[in-house]
């Protein structure tokens, strides 16, 4: 499951792999994307614009905002039916963008068991569309947060080699309407929300253990570790 990912990509390449969204000049690359932080999404509102919310979904119902209890993934599985998901699914939807993602592998070095991060992406390295869930929580005295989480789903192939879930991977004809403002119900939606096919189509490799360190977010992170 996506817990930390990357969007490298410059801005020029992502227009040309989104040629209908409006990219800011101004966008960085980011090699270490963590919960909590401003993440580049596109929501269901209607709008072609890029927008900046936080990582780690905060419920409109909510009674307070804990960072702790954020949540940055939710489980493709009965999306219909839980309640802190459904209205979501049906109206507020969102699509963030990506070009690779970390998993932490648990391996054993001699007798001691450590976590060894890998870094994947798609063979040909172009940027990526998760599809997401948005939403708006307003505290009493009026301030707001935005955020979203990261919708996953079982594995293909390859991934499943790393972690037992991957985030959904829309393809290019399944974006506009995974981002349709209008009200869409799972018969529409469910078909979407499975494993990225051909799985070949993604590789890994071994990274740095400086990708666990949250701080760390420069080229190196993504670097294969010879």
């Amino acid at each position: 499951m996506p817990g930390r990912y990357t969007l490298t990509t410059d801005a020029p390449a992502l227009r040309a792999a989104f040629p209908w969204l409006e990219i800011p000049d101004e966008l960085k690359p980011r090699f270490n994307v963590v919960p909590t932080q401003p993440v580049a999404v596109v929501t269901n509102e209607g709008s072609h614009n890029l927008d900046f919310v936080t990582w780690g979904l905060v419920p409109s119902w909510a009674s307070e905002v804990k960072m702790t209890n954020l949540l940055i993934n939710a489980r493709s599985e009965g999306l219909s039916k839980k309640p802190s998901f459904k209205g979501l699914y049906r109206h507020k939807r969102c699509i963030v963008l990506a070009d690779g993602v970390f998993e932490w592998l648990p391996e054993m070095q001699g007798r001691k068991k450590v976590k060894t991060p890998y870094y994947y992406y798609l063979t040909d390295h172009r940027p990526f569309a998760f599809a997401g869930l948005w939403d708006n929580w307003q505290s009493i005295d009026g301030s707001e947060i935005k955020s979203c989480c990261i919708i996953t789903t079982e594995p293909n192939e390859v991934v499943a080699k790393l972690h037992h879930r991957m985030g959904v991977i829309l393809k290019q004809p399944d974006i506009h309407t995974w981002l349709s403002p209008q009200e869409m119900g799972p018969e529409k939606l469910d078909h979407l929300l499975a494993p990225y096919q051909p799985a070949e189509e993604i590789a890994y490799h071994q990274v740095s253990t400086l990708v666990s360190n949250a701080g760390n977010d420069s080229p190196d992170c993504i670097a294969p570790l010879e």
